[in-house]
């Protein structure tokens, strides 16, 4: 079944908290039972309940996804939100026993969390740096070992690549990618996979491919690798259309691949390109360029052509004809000034259609939901 999730942990204003990470290698497994989750008391979240920030979302279908958050206090442990009716409800569930690692933490404590990913209506993980396993749908969570601090990952049936970032020379950070069996400490790392002194990174799967995209703290040509999405044989570089930026994002799906592309901001602008493929990268054609406002950093894309692209202090970027043109909606103006203070706002596509954000650092009106492709979005606000 296909899935999306989106998670915005930022470290120096950038995709993930997680790549500024140094900590150690994961630590061993938990046993999975309900006191190892933060259980809720109630099937559903009071109307009085403080609302809860939101960390990152994953969905399964239109109408089944989680949502990760926090309540914004200093050493908060995580939230987790279910929703079954596309997102106008949400449901109170457990969460992993993990503290928060949110967008002001450049360094967060090594057993933190700060996204998720559901593969299925039972298997879920939230990550970033630590890792945790769901298999029951969230009600029981299960503390992983991984191979050192995990900036994001990707599943394809039973295996899964991870990306593991260490500490790297005065630039930034190292990153690697590795791969193991869904549930097992089998960890490798992917031959052909590793990039230095990296700023930001992009994770993508289709059609059996991985995607790994990465910007560089020298603000030269990002790195953009392709392989097997189990991880089981060598991966190697492909043509990078960008020439050069201080971040990047790309989004995959059946027959084409996009890739957006942001020069060093200033002012809260930043020059932005876009590129698309449909032979799995090895040749590009550049689309349209969207709105100087904002710094890029994350992109998602639907089968049929709908392209969201998000970031900091910026408003979400639409395309209905895959990069031919771009558009805002009136209906997000609100959220887009609270994202030009900082407040970043975050969207993904579920269906042509269908679509969801989520504006991080907010108490109201913090999920939105699109369901025309995103010319109209209507506020949730999740307690």
């Amino acid at each position: 079944m296909p899935h999306k999730h989106i998670g915005f942990l930022m470290a120096a204003a950038l995709m993930t908290a997680a790549t500024a990470c140094s900590a150690a290698a994961g630590a061993a497994r938990v046993a999975a039972t309900p006191a190892a989750a933060s259980a809720t008391a109630s099937a559903t979240a009071s109307a009085t309940a403080k609302p809860v920030e939101v960390m990152s979302v994953s969905f399964v279908s239109p109408r089944v996804g989680w949502l990760l958050g926090e309540r914004g206090e200093r050493a908060s442990r995580v939230l987790m939100r279910e929703t079954v009716d596309g997102g106008r409800t949400w449901a109170a569930v457990p969460a992993p026993a993990a503290p928060a690692a949110d967008m002001f933490q450049s360094s967060p404590p090594p057993n933190a969390v700060g996204s998720i990913l559901f593969t299925s209506p039972r298997d879920g993980w939230a990550f970033g740096p630590a890792l945790w396993r769901t298999t029951d749908g969230g009600a029981t969570w299960r503390r992983e070992r991984a191979p050192g601090p995990v900036a994001n990952i990707e599943v394809t049936g039973n295996r899964m690549i991870a990306v593991i970032t260490r500490g790297g020379g005065s630039g930034g950070p190292d990153l690697r990618l590795y791969a193991a069996t869904a549930g097992r400490p089998d960890w490798r790392p992917v031959p052909g996979a590793a990039v230095r002194d990296f700023t930001g990174e992009s994770l993508a799967v289709s059609g059996g491919r991985g995607y790994l995209l990465a910007s560089l703290s020298s603000l030269g040509r990002p790195v953009l690798l392709t392989g097997p999405a189990a991880g089981g044989g060598r991966w190697h570089a492909l043509p990078m259309p960008c020439p050069g930026g201080w971040s990047a994002a790309i989004a995959a799906t059946p027959g084409w691949l996009f890739i957006g592309c942001g020069s060093e901001p200033g002012a809260g602008n930043q020059l932005k390109a876009g590129y698309v493929s449909r032979n799995g990268g090895r040749a590009w054609h550049q689309v349209a360029g969207p709105p100087m406002g904002g710094y890029l950093s994350g992109a998602a894309m639907s089968p049929g052509g709908t392209i969201f692209l998000s970031g900091e202090r910026m408003d979400i970027y639409i395309s209905w004809d895959r990069g031919r043109s771009w558009h805002e909606s009136p209906s997000l103006r609100t959220a887009a000034g609270l994202a030009d203070a900082g407040f970043s706002l975050v969207a993904t596509t579920l269906t042509d259609r269908a679509g969801v954000a989520f504006e991080k650092g907010v108490g109201a009106r913090q999920v939105w939901l699109t369901g025309d492709g995103g010319r109209r979005w209507t506020p949730v606000t999740v307690r």
